[in-house]
């Protein structure tokens, strides 16, 4: 984990590695201290499939960064990879264990989307965390699990 450019923060998965997603879900909780317990679990969840996407079909390293805006309250998250196939939607069958990550990050998501690169794409996804009238949050060094209130 290191700070990126513009205050984002970046998690590093390593090709032909198992994906740190526990570890992954823990550093969202970090560096995304603006969510309330709700909008986090969104964000852990949307990073984690998003990932997972990128580390079992794509190619290269896979970098995710975030960042987070304070009004309107919302974060967003990239997931880099050096592949160039774009994620598909699927529509799996009742027994299939695949295919539904991306219906939950677009459920979860304000808006998400794909950019090509130089090299590779880009999948991100915007979270808000209300209405757009939060103020900003205090900075929480550990992420509350169980609190209720988005600040």
């Amino acid at each position: 984990m290191s700070t990126g450019p513009d205050d984002r923060a970046v998690f590093v998965i390593e090709p032909n590695t198992v994906p740190p997603l526990s570890a992954l879900r823990r550093w969202t909780g970090r560096v995304l201290p603006l969510l309330g317990a709700d909008h986090l679990w969104a964000a852990c969840l949307v990073v984690t499939e998003l990932a997972t996407n990128a580390h079992e079909h794509g190619a290269g390293p896979v970098t995710i960064t975030a960042s987070a805006a304070a009004v309107p309250c919302s974060a967003l998250l990239e997931v880099h990879d050096e592949g160039a196939e774009r994620p598909v939607t699927g529509e799996p069958g009742p027994g299939s264990p695949h295919g539904r990550g991306l219906v939950l990050v677009h459920g979860l998501s304000r808006a998400w989307g794909v950019r090509g690169t130089g090299l590779g794409k880009t999948v991100w996804a915007r979270i808000d965390c209300g209405s757009g009238t939060i103020g900003p949050c205090q900075v929480r060094p550990e992420p509350i699990v169980m609190d209720p209130e988005p600040c």
